[in-house]
């Protein structure tokens, strides 16, 4: 039995905005949570500003990586290099068209309105877009370990150029 299986890393183009919220937040709970004695509501506005630094720090570091193994691709996101969460689960047999951004493989697929989920690094590279049950347009970082792999298990719908 031919089992792929390929696990790429793509990091996410530093949050440079929840760096610097970060810091302020953190900053603001520090001084409110000084000020408590004099006002009671100190107290949850420090626990509100220490909830948004820590949201800050989770959103500052992001990474994406992509599973494939038996014909489905999984991508989970990791946050501040610590927290692992499953985002989505992609089936082959359901993916309508793929192929490198601007194909004209998917001219036909461009006026549609769907939901978009992009997975990239958002540093300016070369991106792999799909098109997933007719309502989801899934935008994914460029790698020819997983194109090829893709287009291996479905060669009429994954496209390489």
């Amino acid at each position: 039995m031919d089992q792929t299986f390929l696990e790429i890393l793509i990091t996410r183009k530093r949050n440079a905005l929840a760096g610097i919220l970060k810091i302020g937040s953190g900053i603001a709970s520090g001084l409110l949570i000084i000020m408590t004695p004099y006002s009671i509501a100190c107290l949850f506005l420090a626990a509100a500003s220490a909830a948004l630094a820590y949201y800050s720090y989770l959103q500052e570091w992001v990474e994406y990586e992509y599973s494939y193994v038996c014909r489905e691709l999984t991508v989970d996101k990791i946050m501040a290099r610590s927290r692992r969460k499953t985002e989505a689960d992609y089936a082959l047999e359901k993916i309508e068209a793929g192929a490198p951004e601007g194909s004209y493989h998917l001219d036909a697929y461009r006026g549609r309105s769907c939901e978009v989920r992009d997975y990239s690094s958002k540093n300016g590279g070369e991106t792999f877009v799909f098109y997933y049950e007719g309502s989801v347009k899934v935008i994914l970082e460029k790698n020819e370990g997983l194109i090829q792999a893709l287009h291996g298990d479905a060669p009429g719908k994954i496209f390489l150029d």
